[in-house]
């Protein structure tokens, strides 16, 4: 069932009032009453629309991770390596867009479970660029490379972006070519 832009609009409402009082306050544990004051709506909306805070987090974490860009190598005039580096760019782009929810769902929230449906997410959408025989090695290759690239961006996001996307993306790309067989791939091509 689609929403409809009263109910987009309210929800978002409900979301912007829970990063605001955790930008405020961000080791608190929030109550609905304090989410719905300051979004100015009855405890009664918000129960037309999420059964408690988890599902509101949850929903917040998946709209996070459905925009995140993810391959789709084609056929073109950039080479693969050119075309791994523009997406890189685009994701840390995206995540200095987004700088308060990667903030508080990365740092501030000190979030395992949104880490470990980032990685997994990552994972689940690159390990189609294998080129190992050996697939337990290029899982740990994979998470090692993510790991780290989650370790970056919260330095980056902590340190208030002291370098581009595009430089981020560099480093980021050089150090996972040395932990994976992504050299393999690009090697070839």
């Amino acid at each position: 069932m689609q929403e409809t832009r009263r109910v987009r609009m309210t929800k978002k409402m409900i979301k912007d009032a829970y990063i605001e009082l955790l930008e405020i306050n961000p080791d608190k544990r929030l109550s609905i009453t304090e989410i719905c004051q300051r979004a100015d709506i009855n405890r009664s909306t918000f129960y037309m629309h999420y059964e408690d805070v988890n599902q509101l987090v949850k929903e917040i974490e998946d709209e996070i991770l459905d925009q995140i860009p993810y391959p789709s190598l084609t056929e073109g005039t950039l080479s693969q390596k050119e075309q791994y580096l523009d997406l890189l760019k685009d994701t840390f782009e995206y995540i200095k867009v987004n700088k308060n929810q990667f903030i508080l769902l990365l740092s501030q929230l000190d979030s395992n479970d949104f880490k470990k449906r980032l990685i997994s997410s990552i994972l689940d959408k690159y390990k189609a660029l294998t080129v190992s025989d050996d697939s337990l090695i290029s899982k740990y290759g994979y998470m090692f490379c993510i790991n780290g690239v989650v370790g970056l961006l919260r330095e980056w996001i902590k340190d208030d972006f002291p370098i581009s996307s595009a430089e981020l993306a560099k480093i980021a790309f050089g150090m996972s070519l040395q932990a994976t067989d992504f050299s393999k791939i690009f090697n070839n091509k």
